[in-house]
């Protein structure tokens, strides 16, 4: 099997979801084949007994049979039970089987099946959490705690913080003992965990409910936040990733003072070098950028009619010019916050 390739298609934004594809290219029987997984999916990443699947188990592969060049049907019979009612015996469909580590009888494995809303067949599909049993011994021991909870559930992660290179290269380290910090929302009670030296953390159980999950707490690094449900015997997997604290914000509007909500903002370094970082204008015209490295910026807007569409002329560059060459370039030193950096658009653009 050749060396596989990893893609990821990514859509930025100050919303704190963010959605990814990742597509891994791999060689396949001679052929070349995607094989293709959510990333990452939101703030949070369920990561125990969850309800997308029927049955999760320990069982071991009675047969293999061939369906198709790259699906297989599965005979197994499942031991020990996590979630579920699989009986004795039970078949199983792949779905992109072709991606998955080969399957042989005998093998033992830890299975995550769901029901095809279609054909009501039981599926194993490439991206879920199923795997040998001695590449899934984490998930195990993870598993076999959480059925033994009643009223409270896991939160653990990893910190970690991306360094780039002149070249462009991206390296990452990941902190020891940095705290993280989850505050119940009923009643405001802090829980704090620390990351051990590979950047790993985990609070201990905590009770069922809703909690607000920061690990902002050192100066100059940033890291999305966001809220976490925690459920009876469920297990949410949190990953923060840092960058320098710095900000820029500010506000469109147009020229009688109006906010102008039907735009979407740009923001890269003067240079072009760096990734280009999507900015949501809100309802009220409001925009912002976290985690941004000193260095001077350009910020542009494209602007829409009112129905979404694009019209010429779209682009306005800070602070409400059409030629890039008059735009004004923002500096940001370390760790540093811009705000009003405001957009005046002219009448004629705001359509």
């Amino acid at each position: 099997m050749g060396l596989p390739i990893l893609l990821a298609v990514f859509t930025f934004s100050i919303v704190p979801r963010t959605a990814a594809q990742l597509v891994e290219l791999r060689e396949y029987r001679g052929q070349q084949i995607a094989c293709a997984r959510s990333g990452l999916h939101s703030f949070e990443m369920p990561c125990g007994i969850e309800t997308w699947y029927e049955d999760i188990f320990i069982g071991t592969v009675l047969s293999v049979t061939e369906v198709s060049e790259t699906e297989r049907t599965l005979r197994i019979a499942p031991g020990e039970v996590f979630l579920g009612n699989p009986g004795r015996q039970l078949t199983a469909t792949t779905s992109q089987g072709a991606c998955l580590p080969e399957l042989r009888a005998g093998d033992d494995w830890l299975f995550y099946l769901r029901r095809d809303a279609e054909t009501k067949e039981l599926v194993l599909s490439y991206g879920s959490p199923s795997g040998p049993i001695d590449e899934t011994q984490k998930t195990i021991a993870l598993l076999r705690r959480l059925i033994r909870m009643t009223n409270t559930g896991v939160i653990h992660g990893f910190v970690g913080h991306p360094v780039v290179s002149p070249d462009g290269s991206e390296e990452w380290t990941y902190p020891a003992n940095h705290k993280i910090v989850a505050k119940r929302v009923e009643d405001g009670i802090e829980y704090v965990a620390s990351s051990d030296r590979d950047g790993n953390y985990e609070f201990e159980p905590l009770a069922v409910g809703s909690y607000d999950l920061t690990a902002n707490t050192t100066q100059g690094l940033w890291a999305e936040v966001g809220s976490v449900d925690v459920q009876p015997r469920g297990c949410s997997f949190v990953g923060f990733e840092f960058h320098p604290d710095g900000m820029i914000s500010g506000r469109v509007t147009t020229a009688a003072g109006e906010p102008l909500s039907h735009a979407e903002g740009w923001i890269t370094q003067e240079d072009g070098k760096g990734p280009w970082r999507l900015l949501v204008v809100d309802e009220q015209g409001y925009f912002q950028a976290r985690g941004l490295a000193a260095g001077r910026y350009l910020v542009w807007l494209e602007i829409q009619d009112n129905q979404g569409h694009l019209g010429p002329p779209a682009r306005v560059y800070y602070p409400g010019v059409r030629d890039k060459n008059l735009a004004v370039v923002v500096e940001l030193g370390p760790a540093e916050k811009r705000s009003h950096i405001d957009f005046h658009v002219p009448s004629s653009t705001a359509r």
